[in-house]
């Protein structure tokens, strides 16, 4: 059936797979190409369906290190791992293709270098406060340095020991990017007034900022945005709950979820529709739900 209110439906220009997911996929094919048993160490992405396509292509995933054995090829992904599970894989002559996105792998050098130089690292990142589960990339940037302070929110901040004379604060890569500034400027104070030599990165993604400046726009010329990627990706309910503020917005997983909405009537009377992905979504996904979109 012809889509009786003519909708139209946009793609924001800078949206889905940043260069460090894209990268680690890349790996994972290009070993299942050349015939290895390819093992995912834990969910390459959080994306069901990129996830899917690779263990339908042959690929296995395993979480503990325990499941591991000599004569696989281990892709380790974007998010990164503790040095002391590269070092378990070296010592027990277990091949892997490091997948690490590079930008993660120099926040995890940078804190290794602090943490000797004396300083006490901050991490600022999602880090299970409240019984949740702490985001990967923070899981492996701590361990690069010896037992760093978590920060997730202003909270946490009166909670930060002062047993320690310096501090050098890194920030998970999609974390938000204005609540980093917001927060990183709080510690700053907060340290300072209490007479502690305070340094920082901001280690947010530059692809993130892109993504979500380049939804923001295109949130202000539509009815109704749609959030596509993993309910379980920290980038992408970033990105929706800033879209969010902006105007009315859905987050789904796939067409299928779409087509749900469709049914259920949110769309009624939407003349435009902006599409965008987070970091961890593959840009054939959005095209799919805009051909769909544009011809019920």
């Amino acid at each position: 059936m012809g889509n009786e209110v003519d909708m139209k439906v946009e793609i924001a220009k800078e949206c889905c797979l940043c260069f460090g997911a894209k990268r680690a996929v890349n790996l994972a094919e290009e070993s299942l190409a050349k015939g290895k048993r390819v093992v995912l160490f834990k969910q390459i992405l959080h994306n069901k369906t990129t996830t899917g396509r690779l263990l339908s292509a042959g690929a296995v995933q395993k979480d503990n290190l325990a499941q591991l054995a000599q004569g696989e090829t281990v892709i380790i992904r974007a998010h990164g791992e503790s040095k002391a599970t590269l070092d378990y894989f070296k010592q027990n002559d277990i091949e892997y293709v490091d997948g690490t996105c590079p930008n993660v792998k120099a926040i995890n050098l940078l804190a290794q270098r602090k943490n000797d130089d004396g300083y006490k690292i901050i991490i600022l990142g999602k880090y299970g406060k409240g019984g949740g589960v702490m985001h990967p990339e923070v899981a492996g940037t701590a361990g690069w340095c010896d037992s760093p302070i978590f920060v997730e929110d202003e909270d946490d901040i009166k909670s930060i020991s002062l047993d320690y004379p310096k501090y050098f604060l890194t920030v998970q890569t999609t974390f938000s990017c204005k609540k980093a500034d917001e927060m990183i400027a709080k510690i700053k104070d907060f340290l300072e007034r209490n007479g502690k030599e305070f340094d920082y990165r901001n280690t947010t993604c530059n692809a993130q900022r892109r993504i979500n400046e380049s939804s923001e726009g295109l949130a202000k010329e539509v009815d109704a945005m749609i959030v596509v990627g993993g309910k379980n990706s920290s980038n992408t309910k970033e990105l929706f709950n800033n879209l969010s503020t902006k105007t009315t917005c859905f987050l789904v997983e796939n067409l299928e979820e779409v087509k749900g909405l469709v049914v259920a009537g949110k769309f009624a009377g939407v003349k435009k529709v902006g599409l965008t992905g987070g970091a961890s979504t593959v840009i054939s996904e959005l095209e799919e739900i805009k051909n769909y979109l544009e011809t019920i």
